[in-house]
């Protein structure tokens, strides 16, 4: 069985958008795979457009050259996202669209639109039939159903539940709906370790369903109430709230990835791009400046999701000298968790050969 091809662009700088725009442009030349699409087609790029306060999300700059590209053939590009779980300023198309605006995703700069395709709330969403292990449908973004092909614009990160974020999770959480995303997390239930509690209140204060309570002068999550979005995780300064991972991020996982199937399912075309650059322990929904957590390494693209993320997470681990996705979150075995499940079930292939675009 022929390997996927995987396509790799080296960035060592990511501070400098232009040389990162430049080289994403020769990667797409290299790569040939913004070709072919048609007169007047709609194509979506699916690409996570940053929280507030995020700077290490892929930017508006490298967007607009797949946008130019797909333009050039007078097919009809545009930037699409979903709706978030949490509290903060994607939680609502209107807020979502001001922060992409600020954050540089604009039709005016861009020469394309940003559409949230969940609808204002995230109720323009349908079922999708998949019949695998944990769904036997998935509820995602309705017009998602109406695409003929897509662009997955991924920045490479750490994940708190899954190890590590890249292509595969940008199309099954990032095209779920809110329903969608919550039936991924729902195996989640995060308890409070009582010892480290100081009771700072932070958590309760960013805890979207007000599951997080006083008892006892702590915090005390509320299981019955709790959605498993694992805010409280990462708003804790303290190490004070916990989950049991193992078979719950397994699970996730999973989960995650039928998701990515049920989006993918009745697509044609299909092009995936990995920004490992600015690679943070975090995803981007994180509200802050991150540090790295290992240098940039470069862009990989490919039509083929799973060997895509293979080849940047080998990349990167290789880069640090050890598994350093495994080094910030023990609890989550992204090879296990996603790559393996995702070939099972046929999103693709782990066999790859790199091929470099100089």
């Amino acid at each position: 069985m022929p390997k996927s091809i995987v396509y790799f662009q080296p960035v060592d700088n990511s501070r400098d958008k232009v040389r990162v725009a430049h080289s994403f442009k020769n990667l797409i030349k290299i790569s040939g795979l913004l070709n072919d699409f048609k007169k007047g087609e709609l194509v979506p790029i699916k690409m996570h457009l940053g929280e507030k306060g995020n700077t290490g999300h892929v930017g508006a700059k490298a967007a607009k050259v797949a946008i130019d590209k797909i333009k050039s053939v007078a097919a009809k590009p545009f930037i699409t996202e979903t709706n978030v779980l949490y509290q903060g300023s994607r939680v609502n198309a209107v807020d979502h669209l001001m922060l992409a605006s600020v954050h540089g995703f604009d039709p005016v700069t861009l020469g394309a639109p940003v559409i949230i395709s969940d609808g204002f709330w995230g109720e323009n969403a349908m079922d999708v039939k998949i019949d695998k292990k944990h769904f036997e449908s998935v509820n995602i973004a309705r017009p998602v159903m109406y695409f003929d092909s897509i662009v997955s614009i991924a920045h490479v990160t750490g994940h708190m539940l899954t190890g590590v974020a890249a292509s595969l999770k940008n199309m099954g959480m990032g095209l779920a709906s809110r329903t969608g995303k919550l039936k991924q997390h729902s195996n989640i239930k995060p308890h409070v370790k009582v010892e480290n509690c100081t009771f700072c209140k932070r958590c309760i204060k960013h805890c979207p369903v007000e599951a997080i309570i006083e008892k006892d002068e702590k915090a005390f999550i509320k299981q019955d109430a709790c959605i498993g979005c694992a805010e409280c995780i990462s708003v804790c300064k303290f190490g004070a709230i916990a989950d049991d991972y193992g078979e719950d991020a397994k699970v996730l996982s999973e989960k995650m990835v039928e998701y990515a199937y049920g989006v993918l399912l009745n697509i044609k075309k299909k092009v995936f791009f990995n920004f490992a650059l600015h690679i943070t322990k975090n995803c981007d929904c994180m509200a802050k400046d991150e540090p790295f957590i290992v240098d940039d390494i470069g862009i990989f693209a490919s039509s083929d999701p799973v060997a895509c993320d293979k080849a940047a997470a080998d990349m990167v681990v290789q880069r640090a000298s050890e598994d350093i996705f495994k080094k910030v979150y023990p609890q989550a075995d992204f090879y296990m968790n996603q790559l393996i499940y995702a070939q099972s079930i046929g999103l693709g292939k782990m066999d790859y050969e790199l091929v470099i675009a100089l």
